[in-house]
């Protein structure tokens, strides 16, 4: 074989082995996108328009979705999301259903205005798990964490038709409630910041299991011109942190919380507040 014969066979086989190393590389490369492109995104971002939205939008500003439900069950899988409820509309909050009626938080969530006009109304939907019985469509916190800024949450006051009585033992009679038996316990935070509280007639705070409860409250009102039930701490206990936060109808901390305990000695069992009448109003 002559020298020129060889050396074209050289290069051919250079340029062979070239192609398959590019073909390698397209193949890798093609395959570092595709796993990249399959992470979960850490952040998640969900706008809401109860009237112009449509709930299989992308859930942009620009294409909001029209539920909290559907923005909520985008967010499973996301650490932390935030769900912006346009402003001067009243949005139903709910579980998937009736028969379904919670929502397991265990992420970071927060609920936000957006757009002009007064604050959204976050409103908790009411239905009938139980027959004769009303319950609040709830969340049930593990480990996660909640805020709402500049929103105002508005509890129900009224039973659902045909029915008699809210929660049967208890379950959904709070919007954050502890309902997954005595097995398991609920630890959650809850922050509300620059929001109205409207009291209605269950509680925002409810457990009748073990449960720990977190709830931060700064620059907000609490409506109790119906009635003060806020935090019923049935086999519970509560941190709670109050900053320039007023409560109406001439009502105090120790009215809008009960089962504070208090042991032998005088000291509070299950509270740790800087709000000296939740002590004060304890049994």
């Amino acid at each position: 074989m002559s020298l020129e014969t060889q050396i074209a066979a050289l290069v051919t086989a250079a340029n062979n082995l070239t192609s398959a190393v590019n073909g390698k590389m397209t193949e890798i490369d093609a395959a570092v996108d595709a796993a990249v492109k399959a992470i979960p995104n850490m952040s998640k971002d969900y706008f809401v328009d109860a009237v112009s939205g449509v709930d299989t939008a992308l859930g942009t500003s620009a294409a909001p979705l029209k539920t909290i439900g559907e923005a909520m069950s985008r967010t499973a899988t996301t650490p932390y999301a935030v769900i912006y409820l346009m402003a001067g509309q009243t949005h139903e909050y709910s579980g998937p259903s009736n028969t379904l009626p919670y929502r397991l938080v265990s992420n970071k969530l927060t609920f936000v205005k957006y757009g002009s006009g007064n604050d959204p109304v976050f409103a908790p939907k009411v239905g009938n798990y139980f027959s004769s019985y009303s319950n609040l469509h709830f969340f049930v916190m593990e480990g996660g964490t909640v805020l709402f800024k500049n929103v105002k949450l508005v509890m129900p006051n009224t039973l659902l038709d045909g029915t008699t009585a809210w929660g049967n033992q208890g379950f959904g009679a709070g919007l954050f409630h502890r309902a997954h038996g005595t097995n398991n316990s609920l630890q959650g935070s809850v922050t509300f910041a620059s929001c109205t509280i409207q009291l209605g007639a269950v509680d925002v705070f409810y457990s009748g299991y073990a449960g720990n409860f977190r709830c931060d409250l700064t620059y907000c009102t609490i409506d109790a011109a119906l009635t003060s039930k806020f935090a019923k701490l049935d086999g519970a206990t509560l941190t709670l942190a109050v900053f320039a936060t007023t409560v109406s109808n001439s009502k105090t901390w120790g009215n809008l919380i009960s089962g504070v305990v208090k042991a032998a000695n005088g000291s509070v069992t299950n509270v740790v507040s800087n709000v000296g009448d939740v002590i004060a109003g304890a049994a």
